[in-house]
């Protein structure tokens, strides 16, 4: 891949690297999390990451012109992103470094990438 080429995909790879760094750090390293009634801070902020993302991958798609961004290259990013999220949760609890597999993280990570899906259709209005 070229320096060009790559340059359409380095933010949607650096974030990428920044979710595994972050969600496989150790707990003790992690700030405290704010307690909330509704909804709980650790689910809103794996959302807010796996939904940015999609969006980031998309993007990336977008701006290489040698990609034709069809829906089933959406749909297979999505899917990428939500196989990307469960394989975080698996890590966290093989590691050992006091973070657990979570269910509910999973299915957060799964409700950011549909949110991020939104995103994108109402930013691009286009597929």
């Amino acid at each position: 891949m070229s320096l060009v080429r790559f340059s359409y995909y380095a933010l949607a790879l650096g974030w990428a690297v920044f979710i595994l760094l972050g969600t496989l750090l150790p707990a003790q390293a992690l700030p405290p999390a704010p307690q909330w009634d509704f909804l709980t801070f650790d689910s809103l902020v794996h959302a807010v990451l796996f939904g940015g993302q999609l969006f980031l991958l998309l993007l990336s798609f977008k701006r290489d012109p040698a990609v034709q961004l069809t829906k089933g290259l959406v749909a297979g990013s999505f899917l990428a992103v939500v196989l990307y999220g469960v394989l975080v949760e698996v890590l966290q609890g093989a590691m050992g470094l006091g973070r657990a597999a979570d269910p509910v993280d999973a299915l957060s990570n799964t409700i950011g990438c549909l949110l991020g899906l939104v995103v994108w259709v109402l930013f691009f209005r286009r597929f």
